[in-house]
């Protein structure tokens, strides 16, 4: 599974945070394994890699730190299953939102 994110890198401590939230959730449940942190130098994306056999329950673990976390605010997840993947965002509703917000303005 990835979460692909905003960085910013006055957000890095917070992603470390993030990063251990992560992994020791998914260690206690026993779903996987929490992978590298990618980090595009060109650019203000950053991605969270984590693994296991069964994507729907590694999420279903991570999804409420991830939806809680402010850095992932415009964040979106892509799952595998083997060849096909399932990408969607986060906070489906933020782009709706800000849509309102814009209308409203």
């Amino acid at each position: 599974m990835m979460v692909h994110f905003d960085y910013y890198p006055k957000d890095l401590a917070r992603i470390h945070i993030l990063e251990h939230r992560l992994e020791s959730v998914i260690k206690l449940a026993g779903v996987g394994e929490l992978g590298e942190t990618e980090f595009h130098i060109d650019g203000n994306d950053g991605y969270l890699y984590m693994y296991g056999p069964d994507p729907d329950r590694l999420y279903a673990m991570t999804s409420p730190i991830l939806k809680s976390s402010a850095l992932l605010t415009n964040g979106e997840v892509t799952k595998w299953y083997g060849p096909r993947t399932e990408t969607f965002a986060i906070h489906p509703d933020a782009d709706r939102q800000r849509s309102k917000l814009e209308l409203t303005s």
